[in-house]
This record gives C-alpha cells, structure tokens and sequence, in this order.
C-alpha cells in the first residue's frame, strides 16, 4: 500500500507542476507545501527532474536535427542550392 501512496503523491505533484489541478485542489496542495517541509523538498526534486528530462530532450533534438544537417550536406545538390542561397 505504501507503494500506492508514494505514486499517488508523485501524480499528485507532476498535477501541481503542470498546473492541472482544480482550485479546490490547487488550493488545498498548496496548503500542504506550507506545512509540509518534506513535500516541498519533493516538489523541488521533482521539479528539477522535469528540467534535466526537458534539457535532455532538446539536447537529443539537437543532435538528431546535426545529424540530419549533416548528411544532408554530403548530398550535392542540397549543398549547392545552400551555397547559392547564401552567397
């Protein structure tokens, strides 16, 4: 049962971050946030565990479109049309 307890916190959470609970809800977690310093640690910690999953996500996008880029580049045609676009 603890297990259950401990996902629904996290759910409960990530409804928070995201801004998707009620008002009634929104106001009563934040109530909780006041009182409650370890959920306010587990807050911040998940917070930042978005951040890192969003900086991955664009790093891993920005290296997919370098790829592209790339060998895009080694086709002749493409390379050209690039060249007298930017001269």
């Amino acid at each position: 049962m603890l297990m259950r307890s401990e996902l629904n916190e996290v759910w409960l959470i990530d409804q928070w971050l995201a801004g998707r609970l009620c008002e009634e809800e929104a106001r009563v977690f934040k109530a909780r946030l006041l009182l409650d310093e370890t959920l306010a640690e587990k807050v911040e910690a998940q917070r930042t565990a978005h951040r890192m999953v969003r900086r991955y996500a664009r790093w891993e996008a920005r290296n997919r479109l370098d790829s592209i880029y790339r060998l895009l580049l080694t086709e002749t045609d493409f390379a050209h049309q690039l060249k007298t676009i930017f001269t």
